[in-house]
């Protein structure tokens, strides 16, 4: 996962730098980058496990820049902890998460309201990628597609989700910062919705989280919901392979990168 560095012995100041794999295809913060170490960093200064988690996106930091965070935790109770994460570079602000972590009840409410979509397995789905760096972008090993494998189920006909396998190429059993990592998909669903190839810009990143046990592969549900005048909303959930409901996220994004089926994307045209 992402290695911070703790500047003080609250562990309320954190740091990282920022490099592959932590990139997106533009060699810019990829968002789950950003939403995952925000859920680290609020685990660390309060000791409890992430409940929810939102991140705002403000500005892009590039390949080489040092992520400062600040987390503060706004109010501490005997099981619950609301909190904020600053993170800047340069002391210009990088992205602002809020969430609140929590100590679980093992005797409090407990249950799963909705059930696992049927599908086939991670080894009767297709690498995502098939291992094709697109023009114009930096090579995968420098991207976030270093550390994740995806891997899509095939899609059926008409609207629905659109359904995928991912885990950590090195091994790395699932967390919930690892959640929050790999499931930064949405905009592809939004997109896939429209009857479109392509992803977006996220605005925004929400997580909400079960228990998380060290599971290898997770499935995660996409949903794209609507589109207006470029900002696309959709929702993930993501699964284990026995079923288990592990988490819910939504994401907005402005979507600027669409082409259709079979058309070469922007990036890879002439001008």
């Amino acid at each position: 996962m992402i290695p911070l560095t703790y500047e003080n012995d609250a562990r309320t100041r954190s740091s990282f730098l920022l490099q592959p794999p932590f990139l997106r295809h533009d060699g810019a913060l990829y968002g789950g980058t950003a939403i995952a170490a925000s859920v680290l960093a609020m685990e660390a200064a309060t000791e409890r496990p992430t409940q929810w988690v939102t991140t705002q996106f403000v500005k892009p930091a590039q390949n080489g820049s040092t992520i400062a965070m600040q987390t503060d935790v706004l109010a501490s109770g005997r099981r619950t902890a609301q909190t904020r994460v600053t993170a800047t570079v340069r002391d210009e602000i990088v992205f602002t998460s809020i969430g609140s972590t929590g100590a679980r009840n093992p005797d409090g409410l407990t249950g799963q309201f909705e059930r696992m979509p049927s599908t086939g397995g991670p080894d009767e789905a297709e690498d995502m990628w098939q291992g094709h760096t697109r023009a114009g972008q930096i090579p995968d090993q420098d991207s976030f597609r270093r550390a994740v494998e995806y891997r899509q189920m095939p899609a059926g006909e008409g609207p629905g989700p659109v359904l995928m396998w991912a885990r950590f190429t090195d091994g790395t059993p699932m967390s919930a910062a690892g959640i929050a990592f790999v499931a930064d998909m949405v905009p592809v669903a939004v997109a896939r919705s429209a009857g479109r190839m392509g992803a977006g810009t996220s605005l925004d990143n929400s997580m909400r989280f079960g228990e998380v046990p060290e599971v290898e592969w997770v499935l995660l549900e996409l949903r794209g919901n609507l589109a207006s005048g470029g900002y696309g909303h959709g929702i993930v959930r993501v699964w284990s392979e026995d079923g288990t409901y592990l988490a819910i996220g939504s994401q907005t994004a402005s979507m600027i990168f669409l082409w259709d089926e079979g058309e070469l994307p922007p990036f890879m045209q002439r001008s």
